[in-house]
């Protein structure tokens, strides 16, 4: 049974989470590697923070923007809770589109309750870490003269997104050997 027979085989809910969470990996991957999660417009140079680093200057080729690792072993709790619920919330997505992959197409996990279960909490985890991290970000700068950027707006939107795939994952995910159906 190839990967097609998997994907038709699987209810339409399933399928629908399939794609809910393939967007919330994307969204999840940019949200975590860019710089943009904050912005301080003024004349330029402007100043993008992000989770791991800061940087300043215009994206032109002329002047490259100059960044620092001013996040690396930064004595400041705020930052250190942020960056440990971003991981948290990184990698708890991540592994929760595995066990959607796993549930749609591997033998075993074909189906399996269990395995619709494991993906629907990870994907909870992972929001809640999510939430956990955008609040504290978002109120440690909120009032610094500067706007939330990009990089924050799809970190919400990779938080939304795993929250709605485990709500339907667990609507979605009753299997024949499930824990939930007995």
């Amino acid at each position: 049974m190839g990967v097609k027979d998997g994907f038709m085989s699987a209810n339409t809910i399933v399928k629908i989470v399939f794609f809910v969470v393939l967007l919330a990996v994307i969204v999840n991957w940019i949200a975590f590697c860019t710089t943009s999660w904050y912005v301080v417009k003024g004349t330029p140079p402007y100043t993008y923070h992000g989770l791991w680093r800061s940087c300043s200057g215009t994206a032109s080729s002329s002047s490259p923007a100059k960044c620092s690792f001013v996040y690396d072993g930064s004595p400041d709790d705020d930052l250190d809770a942020i960056q440990a619920f971003a991981i948290f919330g990184f990698i708890a997505l991540n592994v929760g589109f595995l066990l959607i992959v796993l549930y749609m197409f591997w033998g075993s996990c074909k189906g399996n309750g269990e395995a619709g279960l494991a993906a629907a909490i990870t994907l909870f985890v992972s929001a809640g870490s999510w939430l956990i991290s955008v609040a504290i970000f978002g109120a440690k700068f909120q009032n610094l003269g500067g706007n939330l950027g990009y990089s924050f707006a799809l970190a919400v939107c990779a938080l939304i997104l795993a929250l709605v795939g485990g709500i339907l994952m667990i609507i979605g995910g009753r299997g024949k050997n499930s824990v939930i159906s007995k």
